[in-house]
């Protein structure tokens, strides 16, 4: 135990994790003179250990000067759930303008009505039980009265009002090894932050619209953010597996070689003959998986901004321009032409 005294001379960080169905991926940094520095950063595997002894691993991995102040946790869509729904009241007369007063109202009202339609979506598409999770955030994205954005409903006359909402729901027994880490730590400043959230806090602050792809051990989550605000939210069930396992048959290899060849393939470590094996080997899956997300970016029917970042478990994914130059990706409504790039953790 570190003396009391000792502990409050401490510097501070933030440790960011993403607790995976196979991995957990970590982020600690602190803030050094106004800008976020990257102290450690990577990934665990948790197939022969439990989550909370991965966490103490990951824990000696550390500046053993820098105290944990903050713990921001994420999960992966199958357990961490988040649905963008719209929500629309119809128009009271006489037409007035509406208070401060009526406008709490009408929004609280909103949310609740949201918080029940959400609820019941997650069961009729997942056959989640509604006692197995819990709805951790309900927050409304948009406002439009008669088809016009506004940030505050104060003030304007009672038309059509409708809200952008996003709701998150979360399964309990993933949180409760971090929760326990993090208070065997004195970290009492945690937070559960979907991913949505997370892009649009990035998003705001470095004033950075497009198409994000979030790549997580079974499927991936599609964020599109658009005019300020989250416009699209989607899920393709295609990961990283996919490609661990496409690796594995084609290549024969164990799913533990098969990783290390990933990663080697990613950061470019493999000859020039071999790594033009590889993309052509890997050329079909990389085409399903564009395809995908061609369907799902179709049915948002909007014009999309660009560029398109691609972060988490996508090291298949390195040769990402073939995606937009063989026609799977070109028809789709891009404001101009989408340049791929990886969201890397040197980039927050």
């Amino acid at each position: 135990f570190w003396p009391s005294n000792f502990m409050r001379q401490r510097e501070s960080g933030t440790l960011v994790l993403r607790v995976g169905l196979t991995e957990i991926d970590f982020l600690f940094f602190e803030q050094a003179q106004g800008a976020p520095q990257v102290l450690s950063w990577g990934s665990e595997n948790i197939s022969y250990f439990t989550v909370r002894q991965t966490l103490e691993k990951i824990f000696t991995q550390f500046p053993k000067a820098k105290a944990i102040r903050k713990l921001v946790t994420t999960f992966p869509e199958s357990q961490f759930n988040a649905q963008v729904i719209q929500h629309m009241l119809p128009p009271m007369l006489p037409r007035h303008l509406m208070t401060s007063a009526e406008a709490s109202t009408i929004e609280r009202d909103a949310l609740a009505q949201a918080s029940r339609i959400l609820q019941k979506s997650l069961f009729r598409e997942s056959g989640i039980l509604p006692n197995e999770f819990s709805l951790r955030r309900v927050k409304i994205l948009d406002r439009r009265i008669d088809g016009y954005s506004v940030a505050n409903l104060e003030g304007f006359q009672r038309g059509e009002i409708v809200f952008s909402v996003l709701g998150m729901f979360l399964l309990e027994p993933p949180f409760l090894p971090v929760e326990q880490f993090a208070k065997s730590h004195k970290v009492y400043d945690i937070r559960v932050m979907h991913i949505a959230e997370a892009i649009e806090s990035f998003a705001a602050a470095h004033n950075q619209e497009g198409v994000y792809l979030c790549v997580e051990e079974e499927k991936t989550q599609i964020i599109v953010r658009k005019e300020g605000r989250i416009a699209f939210l989607d899920t393709i069930p295609m990961g990283e597996n996919a490609f661990i396992e496409f690796f594995g048959d084609v290549l024969g290899m164990r799913e533990s070689a098969a990783e290390t060849f990933q990663e080697r393939y990613f950061h470019d470590n493999l000859s020039a003959p071999v790594r033009a094996r590889v993309e052509a080997y890997v050329l079909p899956e990389v085409k399903k998986f564009a395809t995908l997300i061609k369907e799902k970016l179709l049915g948002a029917k909007m014009t999309l901004p660009v560029p398109v970042r691609i972060f988490g478990k996508a090291r298949a994914l390195r040769n990402l321009q073939s995606m937009f130059n063989d026609g799977v990706l070109q028809d789709l409504p891009f404001l101009q032409k989408p340049e791929p790039h990886f969201l890397l953790p040197d980039e927050i």
